[in-house]
Formats: structure tokens, sequence, C-alpha cells
């Protein structure tokens, strides 16, 4: 983590009292910033490749990055304020019009524990941009969209391999273009095995309450209609030389389904797999 170290110019700007200028100068000192690159062999989200295209082409590297902004502990609570951007390149599209090739998204949240319950909490927002895609005619203008999310873990820290459990819940008013709800249930295990190596297992169940006419829509390429599907996998990490490594896998409970959901909205056509990746924090 990297402390913000512009504090005192920021207040002599921004405020005229000593006694402004001590308490921004406070608040900013408790500030830290973090950054992160990750390569990796496919960005998938929710089980769907965000880099194969509409067309079938297997899935492409990804480059990904981005900062975490913890603004301020509420000791009161035993909670941190947080901000993030998260920028990836995809390719997918939707219809004849251009495949968006970048993501920018942005979420902003509070977080902290229950005392020494072990009972850790995650409330905020997650905004979704693709700023070179064009929109289809008979959709929203453009397929930004947003998410609320909730998420609660727990860690077992007397059992061995320290297992941590956790549960989520997003919700969308707008899945990626579509005036339909979505619903997105992640649960996850992580293990901390010996010698430094992390194991995750996981499954995730989306819906998405499409309206009649966008849920006939998804027959398009494959057999019946599809509104939900379920993914599930595992993966290990390890660090080493300053560096994480990763390497993970993906089923998806029916292809179709995953097909029909992620090819009406994203052009999203692989589903599950296999993914390696690297990644450093500074």
């Amino acid at each position: 983590m990297k402390k913000f170290t512009t504090a005192l110019v920021a207040s002599a700007l921004f405020f005229g009292s000593s006694v402004a200028n001590a308490d921004i100068a406070t608040w900013f000192a408790e500030t830290e910033i973090a950054a992160n690159v990750r390569l990796a062999s496919d960005y998938q989200f929710y089980g769907a490749s965000q880099t194969s295209g509409a067309d079938g082409n297997d899935p492409g590297a990804s480059i990904q990055g981005g900062f975490d902004i913890t603004w301020a502990t509420l000791d009161f609570i035993g909670a941190d304020l947080y901000s993030g951007l998260f920028a990836a390149n995809v390719e997918w599209g939707r219809g004849t019009n251009d495949p968006a090739g970048i993501e920018f998204t942005h979420y902003h949240g509070i977080a902290g524990e229950f005392g020494d319950s072990g009972i850790s909490w995650d409330i905020g927002g997650i905004n979704y941009t693709y700023p070179d895609q064009d929109a289809d005619a008979g959709f929203s203008d453009d397929f930004d969209y947003w998410e609320v999310y909730g998420v609660f873990g727990y860690s077992f820290a007397d059992v061995m391999f320290e297992p941590t459990v956790s549960v989520g819940y997003y919700y969308s008013p707008e899945w990626f273009g579509f005036d339909d709800k979505s619903h997105h249930i992640p649960v996850s295990v992580d293990f901390s095995l010996p010698y430094g190596i992390g194991l995750n297992v996981f499954f995730g169940n989306l819906y998405v309450d499409f309206s009649a006419a966008n849920l006939a829509a998804q027959t398009t390429g494959a057999s019946g209609t599809a509104d939900e599907y379920q993914y599930f996998g595992g993966g290990i990490s390890y660090t080493a030389l300053g560096i994480d490594f990763d390497a993970s896998y993906t089923a998806i409970s029916r292809d179709d389904d995953c097909a029909l959901v992620q090819t009406g909205n994203i052009g999203g056509s692989q589903c599950g797999g296999f993914i390696f990746g690297m990644s450093k924090s500074f």
C-alpha cells in the first residue's frame, strides 16, 4: 500500500483555517492507494469469456490493471471506506455494430468486520462502461450499466487450512444494455495450504429477468431459451519473487444456457475453461 503524500498541499489550497487544514491533513494521511497489473490467458466474467468475440474465436490474452483506494477507517464501526478503478481489454459485440475493445469499471463501498466474530461484510456499487461500443437499434443507448452488491464472509481461524467462506448478492436493473434485471449469487471458499499455496473453489448462479421479447431473442443460434445458468470451478495461487501466479478452471452447468445468455447480451461465445495469470501489486 502507498500512502497519499499530497495532503498538506491539498489542504493549503482548499482550506483557509488551521483547524480545517489539520482535519483534511489527517484525513488524507489515512488514505492509502494500491496499484495492480495483471496478464492472463483470458478474462472471464460470471463464467463467460470477455475476449473470445462474437464469432466463436478462442479466448485471447487479457491485460488488466487498476487502483484500490482506502479513503478512511471508521473506527467506531470497524469499517473502511474504499473506491477502485479497473480496466481490461475485451472483445465482444452484439448485432452488426462494432465490438467493445475495452472495459472501464469503477466501484465504491464500505467493508468491515463484526468485532472479533470472524464475520466480514462488504456493501457497495459497481459501474461498468464500454466507451467504444455502439448500441443496437431497439436497445438502450449504450451497454454501460451498474450493480449494487452485498457480500458476507466468515473465517474459520482455528480450523485446518483456515477456510474463509463468502456469499454475495449482486443486482442490476439494466443488465448489459437491456432494461432487464439481473441477479447474481456467488459463493466461494478460500484455503491457505502449506508452502504458501492458496486454494479457491467457487460457484455462481446468474439469473436475468428478461422481458418476453428479450427472452425470445435468446433463441438465436441455439435451441430453447435461457435466462439462468450456473458456473463453478477452482483455482490455485502462489507468490514467488513478488509476483502472484494463478491457475483456475471454470465449468458451466449447460453450455447452451451460457452461450444464449452471454451471446444475447454481450457477444461472448466461449464459456468456462482454463485461465493462467500473473499479477503484481504496488
